[in-house]
């Protein structure tokens, strides 16, 4: 069965990008189909996403994509890394990290995520903002 075969509108859900969040939008399940987005979720930001039926979001690409939301009661946030960088990088710096892969980002949620997993214009703004405090190298247990 897949993860949200059984989602339903006002569920309470928790995205590792945007934090908690409630179904405003769910297809009735005899039109949800693989591929298509079946579901919506608007998040505290005032922002809304749209996902498939395996929880992959409309900003990732569909064939490569990866859950990144899960019911509020399945998800254990207790050993995440919400600590700010020990060490503020420079634009220089993060450049550098991004170009090797190791460039992570402070979602809204919180939690520290590898750039490439995240929506591209949570960078762009970020980095456009000078806001470098949320960027820092990964970790290497990652």
């Amino acid at each position: 069965m897949r993860y949200f075969s059984k989602v339903k509108l006002k569920q309470e859900v928790f995205s590792l990008i945007y934090g908690k969040g409630r179904v405003v939008f769910a297809l009735p399940k005899e039109h949800r189909l693989d591929g298509f987005y079946v579901f919506a979720v608007e998040y505290n930001n005032n922002q809304k996403v749209h996902y498939t039926i395996d929880g992959v979001p409309n900003w990732t690409h569909l064939d490569g994509g990866c859950q990144t939301v899960f019911y509020l009661q399945d998800i254990d946030l207790s050993d995440i890394d919400i600590q700010p960088p020990h060490k503020v990088p420079s634009e220089k710096q993060i450049l550098k990290y991004k170009e090797k892969g190791t460039l992570e980002i402070q979602c809204p949620s919180g939690i520290w995520r590898n750039v490439d997993e995240c929506p591209e214009e949570l960078m762009k703004k970020a980095f456009k903002k000078s806001r470098y405090y949320l960027f820092r190298k990964q970790k290497d247990n990652h």
